[in-house]
């Protein structure tokens, strides 16, 4: 079995919330999910990209773009060498944007929301990092895990695809999601919300390992 990370993922409507949240799951986690929300592609929103503090040069940074322009978010941030997450439903031509992502230095992942099916995003395995599966509707923290999205998981899984899992992760759907075939695991309040946030990571992985 691959390796299984939790990937907290940073949902802030302002700097000082980012920047804490940021430092509190740094030192025991390798990378780093921040949701980007534009209010229209979603009904949330997020703090501007301009006002992003520094992330620790150390973490794999993915920006998970709930937005209805992804490519223009993706030169606002400008950061070569991060994974870029982009949600298909908001793309005319995928094979376009990923190689438009590339040009500009960033890394690809392509995100499916619960109605979008499997087959948007198999024909362009070979050109990602992974397929981001959201086992909740995107836009809010705090949502019930949606078990039916184990099928996408397994799917993908066996098509050869590595598989993060976003949306009501805790004890439990950790576990499901993992033995579907997730190998990385985004968590918001399922470490946030828990008042030791390195006991909360550490026992969410103990959880996958069943």
């Amino acid at each position: 079995m691959a390796e299984i990370e939790i990937v907290p993922a940073i949902l802030a409507k302002d700097r000082a919330d980012f920047a804490k949240k940021v430092a509190q799951v740094a030192p025991f986690v390798r990378r780093v999910q921040i949701d980007i929300m534009d209010g229209k592609f979603v009904p949330n929103k997020t703090l501007p990209v301009e006002e992003f503090p520094p992330i620790p040069e150390n973490l794999i940074v993915e920006y998970h773009l709930m937005v209805e322009n992804p490519l223009e978010y993706v030169k606002k941030i400008g950061k070569q060498g991060a994974i870029y997450e982009l949600h298909v439903e908001s793309l005319k031509d995928v094979g376009r944007a990923i190689s438009q992502v590339k040009k500009m230095g960033g890394r690809v992942a392509l995100a499916i929301s619960p109605d979008t099916v499997v087959d948007e995003v198999l024909p362009h395995l070979s050109e990602i990092e992974h397929v981001l599966v959201m086992t909740v509707y995107p836009g809010f923290s705090g949502q019930t895990y949606l078990s039916r999205m184990e099928d996408k998981i397994r799917r993908l899984s066996e098509s050869g695809a590595v598989v993060e899992v976003d949306g009501g992760i805790d004890i439990g759907s950790a576990r499901s999601a993992a033995a579907a075939g997730a190998t990385l695991l985004g968590a918001a309040s399922g470490i946030f919300a828990k008042g030791d946030i390195g006991k909360a990571i550490e026992d969410l992985k103990k959880d996958c390992q069943g």
